[in-house]
Protein backbone atom coordinates (compact mmCIF):
# COMPACT_ATOMS: atom_id res chain seq x y z
CA UNK A 1 0.00 0.00 0.00
CA UNK A 2 2.78 2.27 0.57
CA UNK A 3 4.15 1.91 -2.75
CA UNK A 4 1.44 2.40 -4.25
CA UNK A 5 0.40 5.63 -2.70
CA UNK A 6 4.43 6.47 -3.66
CA UNK A 7 3.65 5.61 -7.32
CA UNK A 8 0.52 7.94 -7.06
CA UNK A 9 2.37 10.39 -6.12
CA UNK A 10 4.93 10.33 -8.64
CA UNK A 11 2.79 10.01 -11.58
CA UNK A 12 0.71 13.03 -10.45
CA UNK A 13 4.06 15.10 -10.20
CA UNK A 14 5.09 13.67 -13.99
CA UNK A 15 1.73 14.54 -15.28
CA UNK A 16 2.37 18.21 -14.11
CA UNK A 17 6.35 18.57 -15.25
CA UNK A 18 4.96 17.49 -18.45
CA UNK A 19 2.17 19.48 -18.60
CA UNK A 20 4.63 22.74 -17.78
CA UNK A 21 6.60 21.98 -20.46
CA UNK A 22 4.22 21.85 -22.99
CA UNK A 23 2.18 24.97 -22.53
CA UNK A 24 6.08 26.19 -22.63
CA UNK A 25 5.80 28.26 -19.27
CA UNK A 26 9.29 30.03 -18.75
CA UNK A 27 10.97 29.74 -16.12
CA UNK A 28 13.90 32.58 -15.21
CA UNK A 29 17.04 31.68 -12.91
CA UNK A 30 18.97 34.93 -12.51
CA UNK A 31 22.52 33.67 -11.46
CA UNK A 32 24.35 37.09 -12.13
CA UNK A 33 23.03 40.58 -13.66
CA UNK A 34 24.88 40.06 -16.61
CA UNK A 35 23.76 36.60 -17.80
CA UNK A 36 21.14 35.86 -20.53
CA UNK A 37 17.49 34.78 -19.56
CA UNK A 38 17.13 31.40 -21.67
CA UNK A 39 13.51 29.88 -22.26
CA UNK A 40 13.21 26.59 -22.36
CA UNK A 41 11.57 25.81 -25.74
CA UNK A 42 15.02 27.14 -27.07
CA UNK A 43 16.41 23.34 -26.79
CA UNK A 44 12.95 21.44 -26.55
CA UNK A 45 14.76 17.63 -26.77
CA UNK A 46 17.59 18.79 -23.90
CA UNK A 47 14.50 20.03 -21.65
CA UNK A 48 12.81 16.92 -21.98
CA UNK A 49 15.95 15.13 -20.91
CA UNK A 50 16.57 17.36 -18.08
CA UNK A 51 12.97 16.87 -17.17
CA UNK A 52 13.31 13.03 -17.01
CA UNK A 53 16.26 13.23 -15.13
CA UNK A 54 14.64 14.74 -12.90
CA UNK A 55 11.78 12.27 -12.49
CA UNK A 56 14.08 9.69 -12.17
CA UNK A 57 16.08 11.23 -9.52
CA UNK A 58 13.01 12.06 -7.68
CA UNK A 59 11.20 8.34 -8.05
CA UNK A 60 15.06 6.81 -6.64
CA UNK A 61 14.55 9.38 -3.81
CA UNK A 62 11.03 8.49 -2.78
CA UNK A 63 11.91 4.59 -2.93
CA UNK A 64 14.70 4.42 -1.26
CA UNK A 65 13.11 6.57 1.57
CA UNK A 66 9.37 3.78 1.48
CA UNK A 67 12.29 1.19 1.59
CA UNK A 68 13.98 2.09 4.80
CA UNK A 69 10.99 3.14 6.35
CA UNK A 70 9.46 -0.43 5.41
CA UNK A 71 12.93 -1.75 7.03
CA UNK A 72 12.24 0.53 10.08
CA UNK A 73 8.49 0.13 11.00
CA UNK A 74 7.74 -3.26 10.15
CA UNK A 75 9.91 -5.17 12.53
CA UNK A 76 8.71 -3.10 15.14
CA UNK A 77 4.81 -3.79 14.32
CA UNK A 78 6.09 -6.82 14.47
CA UNK A 79 7.86 -6.83 17.71
CA UNK A 80 4.96 -4.98 19.20
CA UNK A 81 1.98 -7.72 17.63
CA UNK A 82 3.83 -10.11 19.48
CA UNK A 83 4.01 -8.83 22.60
CA UNK A 84 0.88 -7.49 22.70
CA UNK A 85 -1.20 -10.06 21.33
CA UNK A 86 0.33 -13.07 20.26
CA UNK A 87 2.42 -14.00 23.23
CA UNK A 88 -0.39 -13.80 25.78
CA UNK A 89 -2.76 -15.88 23.17
CA UNK A 90 -0.33 -18.42 22.44
CA UNK A 91 0.48 -18.89 26.73
CA UNK A 92 -3.22 -18.79 27.81
CA UNK A 93 -3.82 -21.82 25.24
CA UNK A 94 -0.69 -23.42 26.62
CA UNK A 95 -2.35 -23.31 30.21
CA UNK A 96 -5.58 -23.72 29.20
CA UNK A 97 -4.80 -27.28 27.74
CA UNK A 98 -3.31 -28.20 31.21
CA UNK A 99 -6.57 -27.07 33.14
CA UNK A 100 -5.33 -23.33 34.20
CA UNK A 101 -7.40 -20.72 33.06
CA UNK A 102 -8.33 -16.93 34.35
CA UNK A 103 -9.34 -13.30 33.77
CA UNK A 104 -9.44 -12.34 29.78
CA UNK A 105 -6.72 -10.79 28.43
CA UNK A 106 -6.96 -7.15 27.71
CA UNK A 107 -4.53 -5.38 24.81
CA UNK A 108 -1.64 -3.59 26.42
CA UNK A 109 -3.55 -3.51 30.13
CA UNK A 110 -3.80 -7.10 30.90
CA UNK A 111 -5.56 -6.82 34.16
CA UNK A 112 -4.54 -3.83 35.07
CA UNK A 113 -7.73 -2.12 34.90
CA UNK A 114 -9.92 -5.16 36.92
CA UNK A 115 -7.31 -5.03 39.63
CA UNK A 116 -7.47 -1.39 40.09
CA UNK A 117 -11.29 -1.10 40.17
CA UNK A 118 -11.63 -4.21 42.71
CA UNK A 119 -9.09 -1.97 45.17
CA UNK A 120 -10.74 1.23 44.81
CA UNK A 121 -13.98 -0.82 45.85
CA UNK A 122 -12.31 -2.60 48.46
CA UNK A 123 -11.28 0.55 50.12
CA UNK A 124 -14.71 1.42 50.86
CA UNK A 125 -15.54 -2.04 53.23
CA UNK A 126 -15.68 -1.79 56.39
CA UNK A 127 -14.08 -4.78 57.80
CA UNK A 128 -15.47 -6.72 60.79
CA UNK A 129 -13.69 -6.18 63.67
CA UNK A 130 -14.16 -10.36 64.45
CA UNK A 131 -12.34 -10.98 61.64
CA UNK A 132 -8.71 -10.98 60.66
CA UNK A 133 -9.31 -12.25 57.42
CA UNK A 134 -7.19 -9.31 55.04
CA UNK A 135 -7.20 -10.89 51.77
CA UNK A 136 -10.85 -9.47 49.78
CA UNK A 137 -9.20 -5.97 51.66
CA UNK A 138 -5.56 -6.46 50.58
CA UNK A 139 -5.99 -8.51 47.39
CA UNK A 140 -9.40 -8.40 46.49
CA UNK A 141 -8.60 -9.61 42.79
CA UNK A 142 -6.85 -12.64 43.82
CA UNK A 143 -10.00 -14.01 46.12
CA UNK A 144 -12.63 -13.49 43.50
CA UNK A 145 -10.34 -14.72 41.00
CA UNK A 146 -9.55 -17.65 43.40
CA UNK A 147 -13.49 -18.26 43.62
CA UNK A 148 -13.97 -18.12 40.17
CA UNK A 149 -11.22 -20.21 38.28
CA UNK A 150 -9.54 -22.25 41.36
CA UNK A 151 -6.68 -21.98 43.28
CA UNK A 152 -4.80 -22.07 40.71
CA UNK A 153 -4.80 -19.45 37.86
CA UNK A 154 -3.01 -17.42 35.61
CA UNK A 155 -3.94 -13.33 35.13
CA UNK A 156 -2.20 -10.42 33.44
CA UNK A 157 -0.24 -7.64 35.13
CA UNK A 158 -0.16 -5.17 31.50
CA UNK A 159 1.40 -7.76 29.45
CA UNK A 160 3.15 -9.81 31.88
CA UNK A 161 2.11 -13.53 32.95
CA UNK A 162 1.37 -14.25 36.98
CA UNK A 163 0.95 -17.48 37.69
CA UNK A 164 -0.94 -17.64 41.35
CA UNK A 165 -0.67 -21.16 43.63
CA UNK A 166 -2.21 -21.96 46.66
CA UNK A 167 -0.55 -25.47 46.98
CA UNK A 168 1.60 -25.82 49.48
CA UNK A 169 3.82 -28.30 48.08
CA UNK A 170 3.78 -26.69 45.14
CA UNK A 171 5.57 -23.21 46.29
CA UNK A 172 7.84 -25.70 48.53
CA UNK A 173 8.99 -27.10 45.17
CA UNK A 174 9.54 -23.22 43.53
CA UNK A 175 10.57 -21.53 46.65
CA UNK A 176 13.03 -24.03 48.02
CA UNK A 177 13.82 -27.22 45.62
CA UNK A 178 14.09 -25.80 42.41
CA UNK A 179 14.70 -22.67 43.10
CA UNK A 180 17.66 -22.24 40.64
CA UNK A 181 14.53 -22.89 37.56
CA UNK A 182 12.56 -19.83 38.19
CA UNK A 183 13.64 -16.77 38.26
CA UNK A 184 12.03 -13.54 39.92
CA UNK A 185 10.19 -11.20 37.86
CA UNK A 186 10.85 -8.04 36.71
CA UNK A 187 10.14 -5.46 39.38
CA UNK A 188 8.96 -2.17 38.38
CA UNK A 189 11.96 0.69 38.97
CA UNK A 190 9.61 2.52 41.25
CA UNK A 191 9.16 -0.55 43.17
CA UNK A 192 13.54 -0.50 43.13
CA UNK A 193 14.04 2.77 44.59
CA UNK A 194 11.91 1.99 47.46
CA UNK A 195 12.95 -1.31 48.41
CA UNK A 196 16.34 -1.35 47.07
CA UNK A 197 17.42 -3.62 44.03
CA UNK A 198 19.02 -6.14 47.01
CA UNK A 199 18.41 -9.76 48.55
CA UNK A 200 14.90 -9.88 47.78
CA UNK A 201 15.31 -8.64 43.43
CA UNK A 202 18.59 -10.03 42.58
CA UNK A 203 18.20 -13.26 40.81
CA UNK A 204 20.85 -16.02 40.11
CA UNK A 205 24.36 -15.87 41.04
CA UNK A 206 24.21 -12.59 42.24
CA UNK A 207 21.30 -13.81 44.75
CA UNK A 208 23.71 -16.80 46.09
CA UNK A 209 27.02 -14.43 46.26
CA UNK A 210 24.57 -12.00 48.52
CA UNK A 211 22.84 -15.15 50.08
CA UNK A 212 26.44 -16.07 51.48
CA UNK A 213 27.63 -12.61 52.17
CA UNK A 214 24.31 -12.10 53.99
CA UNK A 215 23.77 -15.09 55.73
CA UNK A 216 26.37 -15.04 59.11
CA UNK A 217 24.47 -11.56 60.35
CA UNK A 218 21.86 -13.65 61.10
CA UNK A 219 22.76 -16.61 62.69
CA UNK A 220 21.45 -17.53 66.00
CA UNK A 221 24.53 -16.07 68.25
CA UNK A 222 24.30 -12.52 66.36
CA UNK A 223 20.58 -12.24 67.41
CA UNK A 224 20.92 -13.18 70.78
CA UNK A 225 23.78 -10.34 71.14
CA UNK A 226 20.73 -8.16 69.86
CA UNK A 227 18.63 -8.89 72.20
CA UNK A 228 19.82 -6.29 74.85
CA UNK A 229 19.29 -3.49 72.13
CA UNK A 230 15.79 -4.15 70.94
CA UNK A 231 15.11 -4.08 75.00
CA UNK A 232 16.86 -0.72 74.82
CA UNK A 233 15.22 0.68 71.73
CA UNK A 234 11.03 -0.54 73.23
CA UNK A 235 12.39 0.49 76.82
CA UNK A 236 13.22 4.16 74.98
CA UNK A 237 9.56 4.48 73.26
CA UNK A 238 7.66 3.35 76.60
CA UNK A 239 9.78 6.21 77.90
CA UNK A 240 8.36 8.52 75.15
CA UNK A 241 4.78 7.17 75.69
CA UNK A 242 4.91 8.26 79.55
CA UNK A 243 5.92 11.59 78.59
CA UNK A 244 3.39 12.26 76.44
CA UNK A 245 0.57 11.48 79.25
CA UNK A 246 2.55 13.91 80.97
CA UNK A 247 0.60 12.57 84.39
CA UNK A 248 -2.75 12.47 82.99
CA UNK A 249 -4.45 10.06 84.81
CA UNK A 250 -6.90 9.94 81.40
CA UNK A 251 -7.05 7.09 79.12
CA UNK A 252 -5.58 8.79 75.90
CA UNK A 253 -5.28 7.40 72.49
CA UNK A 254 -1.91 6.11 70.44
CA UNK A 255 -1.86 5.43 66.85
CA UNK A 256 0.17 1.73 67.67
CA UNK A 257 0.71 1.36 63.90
CA UNK A 258 2.84 4.52 63.64
CA UNK A 259 4.67 3.75 66.69
CA UNK A 260 5.74 0.32 66.21
CA UNK A 261 6.75 1.53 62.63
CA UNK A 262 8.90 4.13 64.28
CA UNK A 263 9.93 0.99 67.05
CA UNK A 264 10.94 -1.48 64.27
CA UNK A 265 13.11 1.59 62.84
CA UNK A 266 15.26 2.71 65.34
CA UNK A 267 15.89 -1.50 66.06
CA UNK A 268 17.00 -1.87 62.21
CA UNK A 269 19.32 1.20 62.32
CA UNK A 270 21.08 0.56 65.75
CA UNK A 271 21.18 -3.09 65.39
CA UNK A 272 21.86 -4.29 61.87
CA UNK A 273 23.56 -0.76 61.13
CA UNK A 274 25.01 1.22 64.49
CA UNK A 275 23.60 4.20 63.58
CA UNK A 276 21.61 6.41 65.92
CA UNK A 277 18.44 7.05 66.34
CA UNK A 278 17.95 10.34 64.69
CA UNK A 279 19.58 9.04 61.13
CA UNK A 280 17.50 5.98 61.21
CA UNK A 281 14.63 7.47 61.64
CA UNK A 282 15.60 9.97 58.95
CA UNK A 283 16.06 7.02 56.72
CA UNK A 284 12.40 5.49 57.42
CA UNK A 285 10.77 9.21 57.20
CA UNK A 286 11.93 9.48 53.12
CA UNK A 287 11.05 5.63 52.78
CA UNK A 288 7.61 6.20 54.28
CA UNK A 289 6.96 9.60 51.82
CA UNK A 290 8.44 7.35 49.10
CA UNK A 291 6.17 4.47 49.81
CA UNK A 292 3.29 6.61 49.20
CA UNK A 293 4.27 8.13 45.79
CA UNK A 294 5.55 4.17 44.60
CA UNK A 295 1.79 3.16 45.93
CA UNK A 296 0.46 3.99 42.80
CA UNK A 297 2.84 2.62 40.25
CA UNK A 298 1.73 -0.92 41.02
CA UNK A 299 -1.74 -0.63 39.11
CA UNK A 300 -0.06 1.87 36.12
CA UNK A 301 0.95 0.59 32.87
CA UNK A 302 4.40 0.52 32.32
CA UNK A 303 6.17 1.50 28.98
CA UNK A 304 9.90 0.83 29.05
CA UNK A 305 11.80 4.00 29.38
CA UNK A 306 9.31 6.14 31.34
CA UNK A 307 11.19 6.11 34.22
CA UNK A 308 13.58 8.67 32.95
CA UNK A 309 10.76 11.05 31.72
CA UNK A 310 10.69 14.11 34.27
CA UNK A 311 7.15 14.05 35.29
CA UNK A 312 5.85 15.35 38.54
CA UNK A 313 5.39 11.33 40.09
CA UNK A 314 9.04 10.59 38.72
CA UNK A 315 10.72 14.39 39.80
CA UNK A 316 9.39 13.19 43.66
CA UNK A 317 10.47 9.82 43.54
CA UNK A 318 14.17 11.04 42.53
CA UNK A 319 14.50 13.80 45.27
CA UNK A 320 13.52 10.57 47.66
CA UNK A 321 15.48 8.39 46.51
CA UNK A 322 18.51 10.71 46.52
CA UNK A 323 17.67 11.68 49.91
CA UNK A 324 17.18 8.44 50.75
CA UNK A 325 20.36 7.23 49.46
CA UNK A 326 22.35 9.82 51.07
CA UNK A 327 21.20 8.85 54.66
CA UNK A 328 22.70 5.91 54.19
CA UNK A 329 25.69 6.81 52.46
CA UNK A 330 26.35 9.04 55.99
CA UNK A 331 25.61 6.06 58.12
CA UNK A 332 28.37 4.01 55.68
CA UNK A 333 31.12 6.62 55.83
CA UNK A 334 30.30 7.06 59.90
CA UNK A 335 31.55 3.69 59.65
CA UNK A 336 34.76 3.70 57.29
CA UNK A 337 35.97 6.60 58.86
CA UNK A 338 35.70 5.28 62.40
CA UNK A 339 38.96 4.70 64.94
CA UNK A 340 37.61 1.00 64.90
CA UNK A 341 40.00 -1.46 64.00
CA UNK A 342 37.50 -3.28 62.00
CA UNK A 343 34.10 -2.74 60.37
CA UNK A 344 32.28 -4.57 63.42
CA UNK A 345 30.50 -7.90 63.52
CA UNK A 346 26.63 -6.20 62.60
CA UNK A 347 24.86 -6.42 59.24
CA UNK A 348 26.58 -3.19 57.84
CA UNK A 349 30.23 -4.43 59.47
CA UNK A 350 29.95 -7.45 57.71
CA UNK A 351 28.72 -6.26 54.08
CA UNK A 352 31.95 -3.39 54.14
CA UNK A 353 34.35 -6.49 54.89
CA UNK A 354 33.27 -7.75 51.66
CA UNK A 355 33.50 -4.82 49.77
CA UNK A 356 37.35 -4.98 50.94
CA UNK A 357 37.53 -9.04 50.01
CA UNK A 358 39.59 -9.72 47.09
CA UNK A 359 37.85 -12.92 46.04
CA UNK A 360 34.83 -12.14 43.25
CA UNK A 361 32.68 -14.60 45.02
CA UNK A 362 32.89 -12.62 48.83
CA UNK A 363 33.25 -9.34 47.08
CA UNK A 364 30.16 -6.55 47.53
CA UNK A 365 30.19 -3.01 46.12
CA UNK A 366 29.46 0.34 47.76
CA UNK A 367 26.49 0.68 45.59
CA UNK A 368 25.33 -3.02 46.45
CA UNK A 369 26.03 -2.16 49.85
CA UNK A 370 23.60 1.16 49.33
CA UNK A 371 20.74 -1.24 47.86
CA UNK A 372 20.95 -4.07 50.61
CA UNK A 373 20.39 -0.95 52.77
CA UNK A 374 17.48 0.12 51.77
CA UNK A 375 15.80 -3.50 51.50
CA UNK A 376 16.53 -4.65 54.85
CA UNK A 377 15.67 -0.91 55.88
CA UNK A 378 12.40 -1.04 53.98
CA UNK A 379 11.82 -4.95 54.44
CA UNK A 380 12.95 -5.13 57.85
CA UNK A 381 10.80 -2.84 59.70
CA UNK A 382 7.66 -3.02 57.88
CA UNK A 383 7.33 -6.60 58.37
CA UNK A 384 7.86 -6.54 62.00
CA UNK A 385 5.70 -3.42 62.39
CA UNK A 386 2.70 -5.22 60.83
CA UNK A 387 3.01 -8.69 62.65
CA UNK A 388 2.90 -6.29 66.16
CA UNK A 389 0.34 -4.71 65.21
CA UNK A 390 -1.67 -7.71 64.01
CA UNK A 391 -0.56 -9.23 67.06
CA UNK A 392 -2.02 -6.40 69.21
CA UNK A 393 -5.02 -5.80 67.38
CA UNK A 394 -5.52 -10.03 67.86
CA UNK A 395 -4.76 -10.04 71.43
CA UNK A 396 -7.42 -6.44 72.03
CA UNK A 397 -9.78 -8.70 70.65
CA UNK A 398 -9.49 -11.87 72.40
CA UNK A 399 -8.59 -10.69 76.08
CA UNK A 400 -8.74 -14.51 76.94
CA UNK A 401 -5.03 -15.26 75.06
CA UNK A 402 -3.88 -11.94 76.24
CA UNK A 403 -4.01 -13.29 79.73
CA UNK A 404 -2.23 -16.73 78.96
CA UNK A 405 0.39 -15.06 77.18
CA UNK A 406 0.81 -12.07 80.36
CA UNK A 407 0.92 -15.11 82.49
CA UNK A 408 3.39 -16.86 80.66
CA UNK A 409 5.68 -13.66 80.40
CA UNK A 410 5.21 -13.45 84.06
CA UNK A 411 6.14 -16.91 84.66
CA UNK A 412 9.25 -17.41 82.78
CA UNK A 413 10.33 -13.30 83.45
CA UNK A 414 8.97 -12.48 86.73
CA UNK A 415 7.69 -8.85 86.85
CA UNK A 416 10.64 -6.92 87.03
CA UNK A 417 13.16 -9.23 85.07
CA UNK A 418 14.53 -7.50 82.08
CA UNK A 419 13.83 -10.78 78.64
CA UNK A 420 16.87 -11.94 77.20
CA UNK A 421 17.53 -14.50 74.54
CA UNK A 422 17.43 -17.66 76.32
CA UNK A 423 14.52 -16.87 78.51
CA UNK A 424 12.77 -15.77 75.24
CA UNK A 425 13.28 -19.20 74.08
CA UNK A 426 11.19 -20.58 76.69
CA UNK A 427 7.99 -18.55 75.64
CA UNK A 428 5.94 -21.04 73.34
CA UNK A 429 2.68 -19.63 73.49
CA UNK A 430 4.24 -15.47 72.48
CA UNK A 431 6.40 -17.19 69.97
CA UNK A 432 3.62 -19.85 68.69
CA UNK A 433 0.87 -16.54 68.48
CA UNK A 434 3.61 -14.49 66.30
CA UNK A 435 3.44 -17.13 64.00
CA UNK A 436 0.09 -17.60 63.70
CA UNK A 437 -0.37 -14.06 62.79
CA UNK A 438 0.19 -12.62 59.24
CA UNK A 439 3.48 -10.02 59.01
CA UNK A 440 3.24 -8.71 55.21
Amino acid sequence: MLFCSVRILFIISSKQLVLISKTEVTTTLTLHTTHKIESPTANPPQSKKKLFVIRMELLSTINLLAIALVLLVVPKIYGACRILVWRPWMLSRRFKKQGISGPKYRILYGNLREIRKMKNEAKLMVLDPNSNDIVPRVLPHLQQWKSQYGETFLYWQGTDPRLCISDHELAKQILSNKFVCFSKSKTKPEILKLSGNGLIFVNGLDWVRHRRILNPAFSMDKLKLMTQLMVDCTFRMFLEWKKQRNGVETEQFVLISREFKRLTADIIATAAFGSSYAEGIEVFKSQLELQKCCAAALTDLYFPGIQYLPTPSNLQIWKLDMKVNSSIKRIIDARLTSESKDYGNDLLGIMLTAASSNESEKKMSIDEIIEECKTFFFAGHETTANLLTWSTMLLSLHQDWQEKLREEVFNECGKDKIPDAETCSKLKLVNANCKRVPCG
